[in-house]
C-alpha cells in the first residue's frame, strides 16, 4: 500500500511540475510572478564522478524549466569537510532555496537548521536524514532512492545469479567511508546474505580508481573463494570491473553488481562481465527538487512524504533500454 502511495504522490508531483510549466507559458498562472528564484545545489559528490554529472544535468534543465538562477556547489573529491563549507557559502547568500545531500547528518545539522530557521526552504536529495520525524532535520521534502532497499534489490538479484547453489563469500566496496547512504546499502546486503549464511565483508575505498583496484585486488588474493563482488557507485565499480578482467575473472566464476549507471557499467552489462546494477534516476534527484521549491515559493505547496526515484535493477534483460538514456546524460 506504501508503494502504491509513494507511486501516486510522484505521479502528482509530476503533474504539479507539468502543469505549472504548462501554465507559465501560456501566461496563464493564478499567481504570475517575474521573480527569478535563487537556488543553491550542495552535494558531496566529486564532478569527476559520471553519477553526479547527471544530477548536475538534471539541475540545469530544471533552472532553464522554471526560470531560476541556480548554483550547483560539489568538491573536486568527496568530502564531508568541504561539503559543510559550501553549504556555508550557499546559506550565506540568502538563496530561495536549497538542495543538499544528508551524507553526514551530524556534520549538517546545525548549518541546515540554522537556514531553515532563517526562513529558507530545503530539500534533500540522494541522501536523506535517516533518523526519526522527530529528530531529523526537518527539510521540506526528500528526493532519491531508498538507501536499505538498494541493497536488499542488490543482494537478492545476486543470489538470483546462483540459482539453485549460493556464493561462498561476498565483498562490498565502499568507496567513501562514512557515507551514511553507502553504509545503508552496505547493510541491505550484509542482512539479505546473513539470512542465508553468505560471509559479506565491506571494504574501505576511496575515491580514487587506483585505490580501489588495488585494495580490491589484496582482498581477492586474501581471500580466493570469493565469488560476489558488489560497487556502490561508478568509482568503485570502474576499477573493480578493470581488475576482474585483468584477472580473467570477469564474467565467470567471479559475480560482479553494482549501483548507478554509466556507459562503462552499461557495456560490461551488455557484454556479460556485470551482472547487474541498481539504477535511482539522478536527473529527476537534480530536476525534482527545484519544481519543488518553485511550487514552494509561488503556492506554499510541497509533498508530505519521501519521493523515491529508485531503486531498480538494469541487467541484461533491460539494458537496451536504458543505454541510449545513458549515453545522453540523463540516466
Amino acid at each position: 500500500m506504501k508503494r502504491v502511495r509513494i507511486a501516486a504522490l510522484v505521479l502528482a508531483v509530476v503533474l504539479l511540475v507539468s502543469m505549472t510549466a504548462a501554465a507559465a507559458s501560456r501566461a496563464e498562472a493564478l499567481a504570475p510572478t517575474e521573480e527569478q528564484y535563487k537556488y543553491y545545489v550542495v552535494t558531496h559528490g566529486g564532478v569527476a564522478d559520471p553519477f553526479w554529472g547527471v544530477v548536475v544535468k538534471g539541475v540545469r534543465d530544471a533552472g532553464q524549466m522554471f526560470n531560476a538562477d541556480v548554483t550547483y556547489l560539489g568538491p573536486e573529491t568527496a568530502s564531508i569537510r568541504e561539503l559543510v563549507d559550501l553549504l556555508e557559502t550557499a546559506i550565506a547568500a540568502k538563496p530561495d532555496g536549497i538542495v543538499v545531500t544528508i551524507t553526514d547528518q551530524s556534520a549538517v545539522d546545525a548549518p541546515l537548521r540554522r537556514a531553515i530557521a532563517d526562513g529558507i526552504p530545503v530539500v534533500a536529495i540522494n541522501v536523506p536524514d535517516f533518523r526519526s520525524d522527530l529528530d531529523r532535520i526537518p527539510y521540506l521534502a526528500y528526493v532519491g532512492a531508498d538507501e536499505y532497499q538498494v541493497g536488499v534489490q542488490a543482494a537478492n538479484r545476486m543470489l538470483q545469479e546462483f540459482g539453485t547453489t549460493k556464493p561462498r563469500r561476498a565483498v562490498v566496496l565502499i568507496q567513501e567511508v562514512g557515507h551514511v547512504g553507502l553504509e545503508t546499502r552496505a547493510r541491505g546486503i550484509e542482512d539479505v546474505f546473513g539470512e542465508h549464511g553468505i560471509p559479506v565483508d565491506k571494504l574501505a575505498g576511496a575515491s580514487d580508481a587506483a585505490v580501489n583496484y588495488a585494495a580490491l585486488d589484496a582482498y581477492l588474493t586474501r581471500h580466493e573463494n570469493t565469488d560476489a563482488v558488489f560497487t556502490l557507485g561508478p568509482q568503485g565499480a570502474h576499477p573493480a570491473l578493470q581488475l576482474l578482467r585483468d584477472k580473467n575473472l570477469a564474467g565467470g566464476r567471479v559475480k560482479m553488481g553494482a549501483v548507478d549507471l554509466s556507459p562503462t557499467i552499461t557495456q560490461a552489462i551488455a557484454e556479460g562481465d556485470m551482472v547487474f546494477t541498481i539504477e535511482q534516476q539522478q536527473y529527476l534527484q537534480g530536476y525534482m527538487p527545484i519544481g519543488l521549491l518553485t511550487l514552494y515559493n509561488n503556492y506554499g505547496l510541497i509533498p508530505r512524504d519521501n519521493i523515491l526515484t529508485g531503486p531498480a535493477v538494469v541487467d541484461k534483460s533491460n539494458v537496451d533500454i536504458v543505454v541510449e538514456m545513458v549515453r545522453q546524460n540523463y540516466r
